[in-house]
């Protein structure tokens, strides 16, 4: 009977304290949805047109395509692009990314990547065998310089390949890519997509 009544009588005081504590359930924080795309201006013709003032370069596309996103990681000069392909059924996440980086010297591409690239991940240098006709496709975009490369080592995109520009004191580097966690490869249309955007980019000095 005494332990009956000493059971009940320290209930009694742990809920008391725990109201007084105020204690609350702990819970989750809810999941971040991403965020809608940025709002496009809206040309003439009825495409979307993408700028980057600060950089200098833009491009447009067709309305319900694409859904951009506009990040700056740790260290980045300038923002980068993560871009999602509407309209690609059955192979999970598609689009492209864009990085700009910076050039202060005003290199070459092939100076730049042959002698100053370092990777965003391995964080290295190119290696020492590789000759300027070695690097890819060499054209232009929008008039400026350009080298379409699939080394290894310059592929960061999740793509098979990537395109580096020249755009006086930085280097535009964009390519294709797919969610590794959502995708298990690139689709076909992807590179249709991103070299339509490509030849749509434009530059400003």
């Amino acid at each position: 009977m005494k332990k009956s009544i000493m059971v009940i009588v320290v209930t009694v005081i742990l809920f008391v304290l725990l109201s007084t504590w105020n204690i609350k359930p702990v819970s989750a924080p809810p999941y971040q949805h991403p965020k809608p795309s940025i709002t496009p201006e809206i040309l003439e013709n009825g495409q979307y047109r993408f700028a980057d003032d600060e950089v200098g370069y833009s491009f447009t596309y067709a309305p319900q395509t694409l859904s951009i996103s506009v990040g700056n990681d740790r260290g980045e000069q300038y923002n980068h692009l993560s871009v999602q392909f509407a309209q690609i059924d059955g192979y999970g996440y598609q689009g492209m990314i864009l990085y700009v980086l910076p050039n202060p010297n005003q290199l070459s591409l092939n100076e730049f990547l042959l002698k100053e690239f370092t990777g965003r991940w391995t964080k290295k240098t190119p290696q020492p065998n590789i000759s300027e006709s070695d690097l890819g496709e060499y054209f232009t975009v929008d008039g400026q310089p350009a080298i379409k490369t699939s080394i290894p080592f310059y592929i960061e995109t999740g793509g098979p390949f990537s395109v580096f520009i020249q755009n006086g004191d930085t280097i535009i580097s964009m390519g294709p890519m797919y969610g590794l966690m959502k995708a298990s490869e690139l689709a076909p249309e992807t590179v249709v997509v991103f070299e339509r955007i490509l030849k749509t980019m434009s530059f400003t000095p």
